[in-house]
């Protein structure tokens, strides 16, 4: 980890921040504490508790920043991002994280949430910024129906055959032929896996629920023709993919269901475009989180999940295929807000009535504000 790289942990929390803890000894472990800066954003239920753990950590000699919400609401305002496009109440709150990193010149982004505790390894830091390293030789995973499954890299117990959440259910229980090959590419986004409990959607939880009890491959990049889904659990990106990584905002109804838990879903699909776009590369393995999953009310989450699911199968096929341009990762998310927009207008049927259009409308609308507001604090053009 070259020493002038400077690292922004970022995390949502209404829990004490425990989970910090593990990070910070890991930093220090690594020799990475001076390059990195933790930005914690709290909200409405967040206790005492949490503004008093973030303190401790700062007499300790760590960078943490932990705004009230009153000090969120005038960065956004500064910034020029309203208020308004980022509710309390919601993970859509890690988007100030995301923009306060930006502000701060790090140069790589870390997502993770406040249920995945840092594993003591050599090198946790180091995995994380690979996405600021220059050209990788590793190996790549193509699949021959374009979906490759990372549970397939966890030992489980039971030993069920399980999917991420996100992962097309049309693509589910298929048997594609999986080859390996060394590729080599310059890594901009990188997607931690986890042990204990894997993220896997309601159905899932409800079925088969299960447990990750070891990380059994290798990391892998992505081969250009082969997806997953990509979390915010876990997950850390280069600078320049922030542009096209905003969380989408959830809580709408949808198909007369209210929607949630699938913001960082959709999110990591888009900005999983605008890496392919870029012809860089997406690396998934480690480092690996220990996953303490927060307390679930598993139906509940199944009837905010549902109406996502049904959407993505038929938005991912066409996220797959669709041709986006520009020369930067601005530029690319653009061109997928306005392609977006058309194709919405396309789908017909089961799902997609003029709410659900209506909604994604209006995603797109945020899509070019969080472009304008990136460009804004990077100093550049919008």
């Amino acid at each position: 980890m070259a020493n002038e790289t400077k690292v922004g942990l970022v995390m949502t929390s209404i829990n004490r921040g425990d989970v910090l803890d593990s990070y910070c000894e890991q930093a220090e472990k690594e020799g990475v504490k001076e390059q990195l800066c933790i930005i914690v954003i709290p909200d409405r239920k967040s206790p005492a508790e949490l503004y008093q753990k973030t303190s401790l950590l700062q007499k300790n000699g760590f960078d943490v920043i932990c705004p009230q919400l009153s000090e969120q609401e005038s960065f956004l305002k500064k910034v020029g991002f309203s208020p308004e496009f980022i509710p309390y109440d919601s993970d859509n709150r890690r988007n100030i994280g995301y923009l306060l990193a930006l502000e701060r010149n790090c140069e790589v982004i870390i997502s993770i949430d406040d249920d995945n505790y840092c594993l003591k390894t050599e090198k946790v830091f180091k995995d994380y910024v690979v996405v600021c390293e220059d050209t990788v030789n590793t190996t790549a995973v193509h699949s021959s129906n374009g979906w490759f499954n990372v549970c397939d890299l966890l030992e489980m117990e039971p030993n069920y055959k399980v999917y991420p959440r996100g992962f097309p259910y049309h693509k589910r229980h298929e048997r594609p032929t999986i080859t390996f090959k060394k590729e080599s590419g310059l890594v901009r986004l990188n997607a931690g896996l986890w042990i204990g409990e894997p993220d896997l959607d309601a159905i899932t939880w409800l079925a088969a629920p299960v447990r990750a009890k070891s990380f059994k491959g290798e990391s892998l990049l992505l081969g250009s023709d082969t997806w997953t889904p990509i979390n915010t659990q876990n997950t850390s990106l280069h600078r320049d993919v922030v542009s096209s990584y905003y969380f989408l905002r959830m809580g709408y109804q949808m198909g007369g269901m209210k929607i949630d838990r699938y913001g960082d879903i959709f999110s990591g699909y888009f900005a999983q475009a605008c890496v392919r776009h870029m012809r860089h590369r997406i690396r998934v393995g480690t480092p690996i989180a220990l996953h303490k999953r927060n307390t679930h009310n598993y139906m509940k989450d199944l009837t905010q999940e549902l109406a996502c699911i049904l959407i993505l199968e038929d938005l991912v096929e066409w996220l797959r295929e669709v041709k986006l341009e520009g020369n930067t990762y601005g530029e690319a998310y653009l061109s997928l807000a306005e392609a977006l927009d058309r194709q919405v207008e396309k789908f017909k049927g089961g799902i997609w009535t003029e709410e659900v259009r209506g909604y994604f409308h209006r995603i797109t609308y945020f899509m070019r504000q969080w472009v304008s507001v990136c460009s804004r604090i990077r100093g550049e053009k919008p």
